[in-house]
C-alpha cells in the first residue's frame, strides 16, 4: 500500500503527539481511536485505495478529517 505520504501528518490527542507517514499508519490510528465511530466511510476509502491517485485522495481525505476533528495542532499554518 501507500508507503509514505507526501506530507507526514502530526496528530495530537490528549497531550500526546504522533507523526503519521503512511496510509497504513492513518488506518491504524483511526481504527484504534474513538474517532473511528465517525469514520467508517473514510476507513473504507483508505483501505480500498490501490492506485496512486486514489491513495493520494485518501490521504487528503484523512488530512481533512483530522483537521475537522481538531487532531492537527498546526492546521492553520499548514493550509496557508
Amino acid at each position: 500500500m501507500f508507503e509514505a505520504a507526501r506530507r507526514p501528518l502530526k496528530i495530537c490527542v490528549d497531550g500526546s503527539c504522533i507523526v503519521l507517514r503512511s496510509l497504513d499508519d492513518a488506518i491504524g490510528f483511526v481504527r484504534s481511536h474513538p474517532v473511528r465511530e465517525h469514520a467508517e466511510m473514510l476507513l473504507d476509502q483508505m483501505e480500498a485505495a490501490r492506485l496512486p491517485e486514489l491513495q493520494r485522495r485518501a490521504w487528503v481525505a484523512f488530512e481533512t478529517f483530522a483537521d475537522a476533528m481538531k487532531l492537527v495542532p498546526d492546521a492553520p499554518r499548514r493550509l496557508m
